[in-house]
């Protein structure tokens, strides 16, 4: 009897500080989040793009963001114009890592580039030019930029 109780109070300490730490985690989820989608984003560097690709050996830009925010628990659109009307609106000065950034080539009208900021004036992206996914700086892309989205 003395055995079982003693391992009851053991459980129940137990519960109780996994209890603790989720609520104390919890606070910090959102910024924990935006971590983990840069680092899934930067496990797929080096695939290689490919038009309407979902992976997962190769990707076009919105597939990419797709599928990286998918392997996070978040599901978004499929193509770039939608992804964009998602979420909350950043500006260029207000970027977080993890935010989903848009573009616009002198060729369209709307978005039809996205990328995923990485922080320090970086972001990653199924680049058509490279033919692959790249780290790039936002400043190169300083004339296409529309604006970023926040979806954590």
């Amino acid at each position: 009897m003395l055995f079982k109780n003693k391992y009851l109070i053991i459980l129940i300490m137990l519960i109780l500080t996994l209890s603790q730490l989720e609520a104390k985690g919890h606070k910090h989820k959102k910024g924990y989040r935006s971590y983990s989608i840069a680092y899934t984003a930067k496990t797929k560097l080096g695939k290689r793009y490919k038009w309407g690709g979902n992976g997962p050996y190769k990707y076009d830009c919105s597939g990419f963001t797709k599928e990286v925010f998918r392997k996070n628990g978040i599901n978004i659109p499929r193509n770039s114009w939608k992804q964009a009307k998602v979420g909350m609106k950043v500006s260029r000065r207000n970027l977080r890592k993890g935010d989903l950034v848009f573009f616009n080539s002198r060729h369209h009208k709307g978005v039809n580039h996205v990328g995923i900021y990485l922080g320090k004036g970086k972001f990653i992206h199924a680049s058509r030019f490279h033919h692959r996914i790249v780290i790039s700086k936002l400043r190169e892309y300083r004339k296409f930029f529309k604006w970023g989205c926040r979806m954590v």
